[in-house]
């Protein structure tokens, strides 16, 4: 068989199962910077993204193609981004979109703005966020580039929550799944599950959340995604959690602490570690939930992802004060609130979740 019958099936296996990708390359020495490409999707699909950077790290010192070297970039940055490090993830964006604007390579300037528009929104900043992802929006909506159009609504959803536009963002979250079954991308409408579940709980519509999340882990599960796995696992403890079904949350937590804890994503880590927190403290078990919280903080803390540390603080500072150390307590409830208005968030209003 020869390479280029072996790439192609390779490239196929990544689609269902990316453990075949590895563990043929795996046997492998020499890899070409294509197939240590390959190797780092297969990584980054499974939810691997520190094995996943170092892999597409690798290939980069090796390609000589544009248009490998350009999507190595936007796989490293979708891999620092989601593992909360913004900046990282928004200067390789940068330099994708320098590299395909210079070639006039129209594609590919769409998806560096995409991942540019993305890391932006995970570094908080979320006006500059939204435009770059409308424009990318405009431009898939001229292409009826449906699975695109599905993935921007996706994230502006997500930039709608954190803005407290909340019945914006349910619309932004009905689009991006519209999208996504008109197209028939099952990874995209799992995660506008995701996305139409998480801010269904903020809202306060609980049963929609759970119901919602149900119908990603049905997705999820046929698939190898260990991180939508995970996220799924999260989400819906924090929705049971709020329906009072804590045995029944801790469960799921639990799992997606395993989850999380095994492919290295340690922000998501810190936001099963805050909702079990949570769990604990309403069961007066204050020194468990101070414990989590704890870890959470340290995790938040060596990140971009300011929701987390806020919140983190909050709900530290609560049960810091239940503990009867009041000081600490006052000067992170403080900090929270600072740093939320400072950086335009309103999620010190969402403790009643």
């Amino acid at each position: 068989m020869s390479t280029k019958i072996n790439t192609a099936q390779l490239q196929l296996w990544l689609e269902q199962t990316p453990s075949k990708v590895l563990e043929v390359l795996s046997k492998k020495k020499n890899l070409s910077s294509e197939l240590l490409f390959l190797q780092g999707e297969a990584h980054r699909l499974l939810g691997s993204f520190q094995p996943a950077i170092a892999t597409y790290a690798k290939a980069l010192k090796t390609s000589v193609q544009a248009e490998e070297r350009m999507d190595i970039l936007l796989a490293m940055a979708a891999c620092y981004r989601t593992l909360g490090i913004a900046a990282a993830a928004y200067e390789l964006a940068d330099d994708a979109l320098k590299m395909a604007a210079e070639l006039e390579y129209e594609e590919y300037v769409l998806r560096a703005m995409q991942e540019m528009g993305m890391a932006l929104r995970a570094w908080g900043k979320l006006d500059e966020a939204l435009e770059l992802l409308d424009a990318v929006l405009a431009a898939y909506t001229q292409q009826k580039d449906y699975a695109g159009m599905s993935f921007v609504c996706w994230a502006k959803g997500g930039i709608y929550r954190l803005k407290g536009w909340l019945a914006e963002g349910i619309a932004q979250f009905k689009q991006a799944i519209k999208y996504a079954q008109k197209c028939g991308d099952e990874i995209n409408l799992a995660y506008g599950y995701c996305g139409l579940a998480g801010i269904s709980r903020i809202a306060g519509k609980i049963d929609d959340c759970v119901n919602n999340y149900k119908k990603a882990e049905k997705i999820f599960n046929k698939t190898e995604d260990l991180f939508g796995q995970a996220y799924t696992n999260c989400g819906m403890a924090n929705g049971l959690r709020q329906q009072g079904k804590y045995d029944e949350a801790l469960r799921h937590y639990n799992k997606a602490d395993k989850l999380y804890s095994g492919i290295g994503d340690k922000v998501d880590l810190g936001f099963v570690k805050w909702g079990r927190a949570d769990i604990l403290k309403r069961r007066n078990k204050l020194p468990q939930a101070l414990a989590d919280l704890r870890a959470a903080q340290e995790l938040f803390d060596h990140s971009d992802e300011m929701r987390g540390q806020i919140l983190t603080k909050l709900a530290l500072a609560q049960v810091l004060y239940a503990l009867g150390q009041i000081d600490e307590a006052e000067a992170l409830y403080a900090q929270g609130v600072t740093q939320a208005k400072a950086e335009g968030l309103h999620t010190y209003l969402e403790s009643y979740t």
